[in-house]
C-alpha cells in the first residue's frame, strides 16, 4: 500500500469536526447549543435561557420518542400532533397543562425554529403557521385587599434587622411592582431617596425602566440603608456547613440576606409566603407576584389609565396590562351608584304614575 493511499484512506475514517461538517448535518444538542449561545449573547437572563432549554428538550424528548432523527423529520403535521399531545396531557398534579403552558412550550420551539432557518440549519420553517390555542382572559390570581396587605405588612418584627428587611421589601414591592428576579436584583445605586424613583436596570427582556417610590416606602428604605443594611452587610448569623460560601457575598445588592449575601427569589418566595400564612390569609397568592398584581390593580381602580400602568409594569404589549381592567363587583356598585343619573335621582323618580296614585 502506497503512502498516498494510506494517508487518504485514514483520511477518510477520521471523523469530521462537528464545527465542520455541513449546517444540516448537525444533530439535536448542537442546534440546541447554538441556539442558547445566541440568546445569551443577547442577554437573556439565566432564568429565561434555562426555561427554554427546557422546552426544547422537551421537544426534542418527544421527537425521540416519535423516532423522529432529525430536524427535517419535522413537518406542519407532526407539530399538530405535539401540539394535540399537550393539550391532552396532566401535569403532575393531575390536572390538564394550563394554556399559557402549552402557549409557551410551542412558541420556545417556533422561535428556535424561526432562529435556524435564519442560519441555514434548516431550509424552511414548516411549523411557522401552527397556531396556538386561543388565549383565554381571566382575572389575575391573588389580589390582595387593602385589609389583607395591612395585615400582611404587619407581620415584620420592625425591631428586629430581618424583620425591617422584610418590611421594607413588601414597601417596595407594593410601590414598584416590581417582579421576584427584579427586586432581588436591584443595587443600592439604584435608588434615588431625593427624586424618589428607582432604576429597574435587569428587567424582563434586559429593559431597563425608571418606577415611583412612594412616601412611606422612601421613609423605610432611608432607615434601611442607614442602619440595617450595613448591619445585614457585615453578616449577622454566620452558621450552617455553607455559611462561608454565602457570607459577606452580596455586593452593592440592596437586599441582603442574614448573611450579607444574595437574597435570591427562591428565598423571597419561601419569606413572604410564611407571612401571608401567618397573616391567616389561606386562599392562593403568589407570594411576590401578587404584590405586583395588588398595586395593578389598586392604581387602575383609581382611575389611572392602562397606558401607565403598562409602562409602570415595564410590560412590552398593552394586551397583557388589559387584565388589571377589571374592577371588582363592589367597586362597580360604589361607582355606578355615584355616577349612574337614575341612581342619584333615587326616590325623586317617578317612573309610573300608579306610584303617584299609591302614594296620595
Amino acid at each position: 500500500m502506497t503512502p498516498r493511499i494510506q494517508e487518504a484512506q485514514l483520511t477518510e475514517a477520521r471523523p469530521t469536526p462537528a464545527l465542520l461538517r455541513p449546517k444540516s448535518a448537525q444533530g439535536f444538542e448542537a442546534c440546541k447549543v447554538a441556539y442558547l449561545q445566541h440568546l445569551a449573547l443577547r442577554n437573556l437572563s439565566t432564568l429565561s435561557i434555562r426555561q427554554i432549554e427546557q422546552g426544547i428538550r422537551f421537544f426534542v424528548a418527544w421527537l425521540e420518542g416519535k423516532s423522529i432523527p432529525n430536524l427535517h423529520g419535522v413537518g406542519r403535521e407532526t407539530f399538530e400532533q405535539y401540539k394535540a399531545e399537550l393539550m391532552a396531557s396532566q401535569s403532575r398534579r393531575g390536572v390538564p397543562l394550563h394554556f399559557e403552558t402549552i402557549r409557551g412550550r410551542m412558541h420556545i420551539v417556533q422561535r428556535w425554529f424561526d432562529y435556524l432557518k435564519r442560519k441555514s440549519f434548516i431550509t424552511t420553517n414548516p411549523i411557522a403557521d401552527v397556531k396556538p390555542p386561543p388565549r383565554v382572559k381571566r382575572l389575575p390570581r391573588g389580589v390582595m385587599s387593602a385589609q389583607e396587605l395591612a395585615k400582611v405588612m404587619a407581620q415584620p418584627d420592625l425591631r428586629t434587622l430581618v424583620g425591617y428587611r422584610d418590611r421594607t421589601l413588601m414597601e417596595v414591592l407594593y410601590s414598584t411592582g416590581m417582579r421576584a428576579a427584579e427586586v432581588s436584583s436591584i443595587e443600592v445605586q439604584d435608588v434615588n431617596l431625593e427624586k424618589k424613583v428607582a432604576r429597574v436596570r435587569k428587567g424582563k427582556g434586559a429593559k431597563e425602566r425608571f418606577v415611583p417610590l412612594t412616601t412611606p416606602c422612601c421613609r423605610f428604605l432611608e432607615r434601611y440603608l442607614t442602619v440595617v443594611r450595613p448591619e445585614l452587610a457585615q453578616g449577622i448569623r454566620p452558621a450552617g456547613n455553607n455559611w462561608l460560601k454565602k457570607y459577606q457575598t452580596g455586593g452593592n445588592l440592596l437586599f441582603l440576606s442574614a448573611y450579607g449575601g444574595h437574597l435570591q427569589a427562591c428565598w423571597l418566595t419561601q419569606l413572604l409566603r410564611g407571612y401571608l400564612t401567618s397573616a391567616g390569609i389561606t386562599r392562593p397568592i403568589s407570594p411576590v407576584h401578587g404584590f405586583r398584581h395588588t398595586v395593578a390593580t389598586h392604581l387602575m381602580e383609581s382611575g389611572m389609565d392602562v397606558r401607565y400602568v403598562q409602562v409602570f409594569l415595564g410590560h412590552a404589549n398593552i394586551n397583557t396590562t388589559q387584565i388589571y381592567t377589571h374592577v371588582e363587583r363592589k367597586s362597580m356598585m360604589t361607582q355606578l351608584k355615584s355616577y349612574h343619573p337614575l341612581e342619584k335621582a333615587g326616590n325623586r323618580l317617578r317612573p309610573f304614575a300608579a306610584e303617584e296614585e299609591d302614594d296620595d
